[in-house]
């Protein structure tokens, strides 16, 4: 029986058209809460960025920052930093290649080196930019994720120097989001499992990123959407309909959720 679903926002809650969750989707998370099932997001957004998602439902828990910043309305649950040193090495390769990058606190989002590539944020993710910041800046707060805005080419051909001991991985062309080794939305499942007593055979995950592989391979049920790449579909246990043709909706009533 599954009594925990996982939800990613961007392409798989919220539509990168209209920047919300469809009514039809609203109403089957209602139906679940109702249901007793609890609900979570797991995100790579910023906790102050889940606006379009938590500020419309009141979900039951919250993986941010692709899992390394955790936690329920009272309690942090998984609290894993960048360290410090690595973050220091990344501001010297920075300030060498001039790469727009946001780099995501516990508090906020700050931004280095600022360029016309950073526009894809506000102009098709809907997602304000907060004003550039100094480099000294990014050293006085922990750091649970940077936000490097390369394109899989750029990406290839820095080599895989350039973010030496850390996670990389991919939601969208434009950018990569880099967290500390041994972190992902899996973790932040675990996590969840923990504070809640479940089982992992009672969850099921929804995503359409790279970065929502690790949760689709780790839940019970990992669904894709149908916006996902190929790849992405190819490593999921089933395969929906995508954001706009409310694929939520579809799956969870492929597997008898919505009775």
């Amino acid at each position: 029986m599954i009594k925990a679903i996982f939800f990613d926002i961007d392409g798989t809650l919220v539509s990168f058209r209209t920047h919300r969750i469809s009514p039809g989707v609203l109403d089957a998370l209602h139906r679940l809460r109702q249901r007793g099932v609890k609900l979570f997001l797991a995100t790579g957004r910023h906790r102050s960025l889940i606006g379009p998602a938590a500020g419309v439902f009141p979900f039951d828990g919250f993986i941010t920052v692709n899992g390394q910043y955790c936690f329920t309305r009272d309690a942090v649950l998984r609290n894993k930093p960048i360290p410090q040193r690595i973050i220091a090495r990344q501001l010297e390769l920075l300030e060498s290649s001039r790469a727009p990058c946001l780099f995501l606190t516990d508090q906020r989002v700050l931004f280095l080196n600022p360029s016309p590539k950073t526009d894809i944020f506000p102009n098709q993710l809907n997602i304000p930019l907060p004003d550039p910041c100094l480099p000294r800046q990014v050293l006085e707060e922990p750091v649970y994720q940077m936000t490097a805005f390369y394109t899989k080419e750029e990406e290839l051909a820095a080599g895989p120097d350039f973010f030496p001991g850390l996670e990389v991985m991919r939601w969208h062309p434009a950018f990569v989001d880099v967290i500390a080794p041994d972190g992902g939305k899996d973790q932040g499942i675990d996590a969840v499992l923990a504070h809640f007593g479940f089982d992992l055979s009672e969850t099921m995950a929804f995503g359409d990123g790279e970065n929502d592989l690790p949760m689709l391979r780790h839940a019970h049920i990992g669904v894709a959407l149908g916006n996902a790449d190929a790849w992405v579909q190819s490593q999921a246990d089933y395969v929906t309909g995508t954001v706009d043709e409310d694929g939520i909706v579809s799956a969870l009533e492929h597997f008898g959720l919505l009775p």
